[in-house]
C-alpha cells in the first residue's frame, strides 16, 4: 500500500489524529462488542489513560463507536458502529491494511507525516522526545 493511499484513506475518515486513534480503532475491529472500563482499555492497548479517553471521544463523536449510557457502572459496553457507506468502506480498507505489523506502521507513520506537515486538522502535536534545549555558551 503505498503512502499516498494511506493519506487518501486518511482524507477520508477524517477523524484520526493519534496513533491511540487507531490502536482503538483496531482493538475494537477485533472485538466489535466489548465490555470493559478505560482503564483496562487503556492497558489493553498500551497508552495512558488520558489519551485513552481523548481517542475514544474523537471515535465516537465521528460515530465509528458507541457506549453503553449506563453511568453507574464503570465498565462500558463498547460497540464499533459502521458510519455512512461511504466511510465504512474507507474504514474497513485502513483496517484491513493495519492489520499487519507493517500496515500498522505505515498507517502510524503517516499520521505523524499529517501532524508535522499541519494536515491534522488542529490539536496539539505529539511531543516526540523529552530533549532539553542546547544553551549558547
Amino acid at each position: 500500500m503505498t503512502p499516498k493511499r494511506i493519506g487518501d484513506l486518511l482524507d477520508r475518515i477524517g477523524c484520526l489524529r493519534h496513533s491511540c486513534d487507531l490502536d482503538l480503532l483496531l482493538f475494537f475491529y477485533r472485538h466489535p462488542q466489548a465490555f470493559l472500563d478505560s482503564e483496562r482499555l487503556a492497558v489493553y492497548v498500551g497508552y495512558d489513560l488520558p489519551q485513552v479517553e481523548r481517542s475514544l471521544e474523537t471515535l465516537m463523536t465521528a460515530g465509528l463507536l458507541r457506549q453503553s449510557p449506563d453511568s453507574t457502572r464503570p465498565a462500558r459496553l463498547y460497540v464499533l458502529t459502521r458510519a455512512s457507506s461511504t466511510l465504512g468502506g474507507s474504514l474497513s480498507s485502513l483496517l484491513r491494511i493495519a492489520a499487519t505489523r507493517e500496515g500498522r506502521l505505515a498507517v502510524i507513520h503517516a499520521l505523524k507525516q499529517r501532524i508535522s506537515s499541519g494536515l491534522s486538522g488542529g490539536g496539539e502535536p505529539e511531543p516526540v522526545a523529552n530533549v532539553r534545549p542546547v544553551l549558547p555558551t
